[in-house]
């Protein structure tokens, strides 16, 4: 199926980056008494108002370093993608003349770091949580869930991926009646067990579906479909860049 890229919504451009918030951490135990080990917090990508910051390339190619001390750039990637969407990370913090941003590329949930120069930076207050055993996607605009939408998601062989991502690109196929809708994000995640699936690499999508009956099950191959009025409200809104953290 022919898809062609859909104008996303859009950020607010900032003067400058803030590091993302770091989550709170538990009080300490006392001496003398045993705690149940606890679970390394993630550290998520917006602030405590619901606030996340996206950069844009601004560069015909940008290098993506894996460290602050790496010489030389370990990944290259151009200003637009493969479908001429404008290249765009999700920010996960900064230092000085940096951005650590996360990548969409394998394996998921890769981050590396760009200079400050090579790119734009925007603030977006949506995000995407979603729920996969409850089948419900939430929309948070700032710290408020605005809307609660059902989902049908991944089978347990070919299961939607955990973990925190961001959109990547908005397409919108030549066929809105089709089996992916009127629209598909594609996300920064990759499905863990298909290496390539319908002609590309495994990527996951969010999209519509011509089977709303299917809607609250598990019968994807690892992407997430929405009923079709919920996702042309999504297109409508979301910018590139938006996280979308996939829960169990």
């Amino acid at each position: 199926m022919r898809a062609q890229a859909a104008k996303p919504g859009a950020s607010k451009k900032v003067g400058k980056v803030v590091s993302a918030a770091a989550p709170k951490q538990g009080t300490k135990a006392k001496p003398g008494k045993t705690s149940k080990p606890r679970q390394r917090q993630r550290a998520l990508p917006w602030r405590p108002d619901g606030i996340s910051e996206v950069a844009h390339v601004r560069l015909r190619r940008i290098g993506v370093y894996r460290s602050l001390a790496a010489k030389h750039a370990s990944l290259v990637l151009g200003k637009r993608d493969a479908n001429g969407t404008q290249r765009t990370f999700l920010v996960q913090a900064t230092k000085g003349d940096w951005v650590r941003v996360f990548l969409p590329t394998r394996p998921n949930e890769s981050q590396g770091w760009v200079k400050r120069r090579s790119v734009r930076v925007y603030t977006n207050g949506y995000r995407l949580v979603v729920r996969l055993r409850s089948h419900e996607l939430r929309l948070w605009r700032g710290d408020r869930i605005v809307a609660r939408y059902p989902v049908a998601v991944g089978t347990r062989s070919t299961p939607t991926p955990r973990g925190l991502y961001y959109i990547v690109e908005l397409l919108k196929p030549s066929n809105p009646n089709g089996s992916y809708g009127p629209f598909s994000f594609g996300l920064s995640a990759h499905s863990n067990v298909l290496k390539r699936f319908a002609g590309s690499d495994g990527r996951v999508g969010l999209h519509g579906t011509n089977q709303p009956a299917l809607i609250g099950s598990n019968v994807s191959h690892g992407c997430i479909r929405l009923r079709n009025a919920a996702v042309r409200r999504l297109a409508k809104i979301l910018p590139l860049g938006t996280p979308v953290y996939v829960r169990s």
